[in-house]
């Protein structure tokens, strides 16, 4: 059975950071491993896609992968009218969702003074936050994130027989190699279980186990 993949985006006048989400589903969508299920952008990024709303479907959890690019900083990041923090219910992972990929700064910021321990109350079934450390950009040379991410994650590997075999955590990184400056700093948030691994987890047509209890979270970071 495919995994459902989506793409979620505000431009903000900038039309790289849709080409940025929507290269990643509709590369990896075209393959008979994927389907391409969720594409919302501008005023159709709602809040209630993110945070736990009564009377609302939490679109995000219909997928098992998503990239989104939109504006950030530390503690959230903009939807549609708004904002969702850390202060707010965000359940990721209630039923599907595995990936959260996001262009959005420094969203991953992991510092003495204000650890990264801040998103884990959002993580339900999520496996990976993959994000930034500090700022990071759209509209010059970084269109193909996404595209280039699909790449390492999955379609390298479908489309040249298992050559490029890439762990999610190493394809962000490499994806973000190629499209950032050495002065920004991918990073990720990782959620693992004795019963769930993860550190090795691809982005594969099998569903992965999720871990659930007796988690530990984990965070890296490096130089682009």
């Amino acid at each position: 059975m495919p995994r459902n993949l989506g793409s979620w985006w505000i431009r903000d006048g900038i039309d790289g950071r849709r080409l940025e989400a929507q290269g990643f589903a509709s590369l990896l969508g075209g393959m008979s491993q994927f389907d391409w299920t969720e594409d919302h952008g501008e005023s159709g990024v709602l809040k209630s896609d993110f945070v736990t709303t009564s009377g609302a479907v939490q679109r995000t959890d219909s997928v098992d992968a998503l990239q989104m690019s939109t504006h950030g900083w530390s503690d959230g990041f903009l939807v549609s009218g708004g904002s969702v923090t850390t202060a707010d219910s965000i359940d990721f992972g209630k039923f599907d969702l595995e990936i959260f990929a996001t262009h959005a700064c420094d969203l991953l910021e992991h510092t003495s003074t204000n650890s990264v321990g801040r998103w884990i109350p959002a993580f339900e079934r999520l496996h990976y936050m993959l994000g930034f450390h500090n700022s990071s950009y759209s509209g010059g040379g970084q269109n193909a994130r996404g595209t280039w991410f699909a790449i390492f994650a999955a379609w390298g590997y479908y489309s040249f027989w298992g050559m490029w075999d890439m762990p999610v955590r190493e394809a962000w990184a490499e994806a973000n190699e190629i499209v950032e400056g050495s002065n920004v700093q991918w990073a990720y948030l990782r959620a693992e279980s004795a019963a769930a691994p993860t550190y090795q987890e691809r982005l594969r047509e099998a569903e992965p186990a999720d871990p659930t209890s007796g988690r530990s979270f984990w965070t890296a970071r490096g130089t682009c």
